[in-house]
């Protein structure tokens, strides 16, 4: 039996919250793995279906939390730390019921969350101690010495994982194949939502990468190559979830959903239309808002968008560039018309800013706070988590925020990485607490 164990594991942090979230890409590899014959189980940690925690029936929200000593190279911070998702007698139980597998996939996100990929690991390693761990994903990509010397995995796969673990978990099993013919992945087809036998929300992607370049962003080191699924494969997803599974909620998780639109999403979205689902369509990650035009925001509005994020990030030249000029504030308020017109309120439309670049400065991010807020939007702040091999980590790393060697929890937006004498962390809860007063603002009509 070629049985497989996925793990999905805990997120290890100050705070967490679930927004709509799913291991995509341990799914892709579970749904490369299955098509080559592989048998697969899934150990979902951050599953809230499952295991419960805030309102776990709605699709987004809190995750359960289980306080743990925070790591002695946090212990200033002034906030509590814990694992997020399962209880460990959850897991325990979880692990009885599951195939003793010869293999198992282990993937990991956030690269200051790699406590609770250790927890993890340890726990698995205790349980099934003959049987071989694999680790991919974010934090195995960005910081592979850190995670083999910390996790001490079987194996470490970096980048794309999909034709590295075939090819892995061949030689383990014993299986001969001609891999000239096995592409490096495919994107294409159902992703295993089998493996969830409770399932009330869809995340979706629609393409893989990002043709943006932004200096401060990993996903060109992770997804070097920008591709994009059929309009039809997609649509044929949704649809199966829709009526097979009764799923009503779906987030669309591309970086760049809105490129190529004429030839991409503005099919997907007039083929859901044509359907008539009574659906809700969310997105978490910015969208270019340079390519919405008229006809999109009207596509958008038919086929149920609900949750909207856009990118905007600065006002300010300098980080605008740094952001591959990828909005200007003419773009942006065009298509704030465009989707007001469409019949979108602009107090429901979010907007991200970013704040905490080496050398941004507070009146930077204030300026941009306050335009957002002249526009009738919600801004979202988000704070810059320094990435190994991007322009922005020299950068940081010239200025002393940041080393070659550093331990990745020092990496942590929360605890604001490049806060300065000139830029303290005191004036970063300042502008959180100025657009938390702004958007209540636009919120309760106040924009005087």
């Amino acid at each position: 039996m070629k049985n497989i164990l996925l793990i999905n594991p805990w997120i290890a942090d100050f705070t967490a919250y679930d927004l709509w979230a799913k291991p995509l890409g341990l799914l892709y590899i579970g749904k490369f793995l299955h098509h080559y014959g592989y048998d697969l189980e899934l150990i979902d940690l951050t599953d809230r279906l499952r295991w419960g925690g805030d309102k776990p029936a709605k699709s987004r929200g809190k995750y359960p939390k289980t306080l743990i000593p925070k790591p002695p190279v946090v212990a200033h911070v002034p906030r509590r730390f814990g694992l997020y998702g399962a209880s460990r007698k959850q897991f325990a139980m979880a692990l009885k019921n599951v195939t003793p597998p010869k293999l198992i996939l282990v993937t990991s996100h956030m690269t200051y969350w790699y406590p609770g990929v250790r927890e993890t690991v340890t726990i698995l390693r205790d349980t099934f101690p003959e049987t071989i761990i694999v680790l991919g994903g974010i934090y195995a990509s960005l910081f592979p010495d850190h995670a083999h010397q910390t996790i001490q995995p079987d194996y470490l796969i970096t980048g794309y994982g999909e034709k590295p673990v075939l090819e892995l978990s061949d030689r383990i099993f014993g299986i001969s194949r001609d891999y000239s013919t096995v592409p490096k992945h495919n994107d294409a087809g159902m992703l295993p939502w089998d493996l969830y036998p409770n399932l009330n929300v869809a995340p979706i992607l629609t393409s893989r990468g990002c043709p943006m370049h932004c200096d401060y962003c990993a996903t060109p080191l992770l997804n070097p190559q920008f591709s994009q699924r059929e309009p039809a494969d997609v649509l044929a997803e949704i649809l199966f979830l829709y009526h097979q599974r009764s799923i009503r909620e779906f987030a669309f998780y591309d970086d760049a959903l809105f490129t190529h639109k004429e030839q991409h999403i503005k099919p997907i979205l007039r083929g859901l239309i044509k359907e008539n689902l009574a659906a809700k369509f969310h997105t978490p990650n910015g969208l270019f808002a340079r390519e919405i035009d008229a006809g999109l925001a009207e596509l958008m509005r038919a086929t149920g968008f609900e949750t909207i994020r856009l990118s905007m990030e600065s006002v300010i030249p300098k980080w605008q560039k740094a952001s591959s000029n990828k909005v200007s504030t003419r773009d942006f308020e065009n298509a704030l018309v465009f989707l007001e017109n469409a019949g979108f309120q602009r107090k429901n439309i979010e907007v991200y800013i970013i704040m905490g670049l080496p050398g941004q400065r507070y009146s930077d991010v204030e300026t941009t706070l306050r335009y957002v807020f002249e526009q009738g939007t919600i801004s979202r702040l988000a704070a810059f988590s320094p990435i190994p091999q991007t322009p922005f980590w020299q950068i940081a790393k010239e200025r002393g925020c940041v080393s070659d060697d550093m331990d990745p929890l020092l990496t942590n937006n929360t605890i604001y990485p490049c806060a300065s004498r000139d830029f303290p962390v005191e004036k970063f809860l300042e502008l959180r607490q100025l657009s938390n007063d702004l958007n209540a603002k636009i919120r309760t009509n106040m924009m005087d």
